[in-house]
């Protein structure tokens, strides 16, 4: 302290305000050092809870990305299922009609013709069989829609 007030006095300044800038600097110097070890320290801790809130961001969101994928599989293993139930009985069902189809073209082909420019006879067929058929090919197709719509 005897430094800086001799060094004031070298100055010019008065003994009064020497004396007091003896003390006032080395008090000013401590208040500025205290001050720079707060904001060092509060930066330091800023940086360091900022940086363990990120890390545990980013957890999180790595967690609820690896959630979504896993529901995103297993939705699409669901609807590729379901597809293949679809597949399954559009091909079913296509089978079943040309085969329906093709029982009518015989019974059509099977019916006596006619002599040449004669009026042709209605078919003679036996109709309550391919009635019994046709309509156990419409229930049949009733009750796959039924078992769609109950999937849904």
């Amino acid at each position: 302290m005897g430094f800086l007030v001799t060094l004031a006095l070298k100055w010019g300044l008065p003994r009064g305000f020497a004396r007091i800038f003896g003390w006032a600097v080395p008090v000013l110097a401590l208040i500025a050092a205290t001050g720079l070890a707060i904001g060092l320290i509060y930066h330091r801790g800023s940086t360091a809870g900022a940086a363990k809130v990120e890390a545990k961001a980013e957890k999180a969101h790595a967690k609820t990305v690896a959630e979504a994928r896993t529901d995103e599989r297993e939705a699409q293993a669901t609807v590729d299922a379901i597809g293949k139930r679809v597949a399954k009985a559009d091909d079913q069902t296509t089978i079943l009609v040309r085969s329906k189809i093709k029982d009518i073209h015989d019974a059509l082909d099977a019916t006596p013709g006619g002599p040449a420019g004669a009026a042709v006879p209605p078919p003679v067929f036996d109709g309550s069989g391919v009635r019994a058929s046709l309509n156990a090919v419409v229930d049949g197709a009733n009750r796959a829609a039924d078992a769609a719509d109950a999937e849904q």
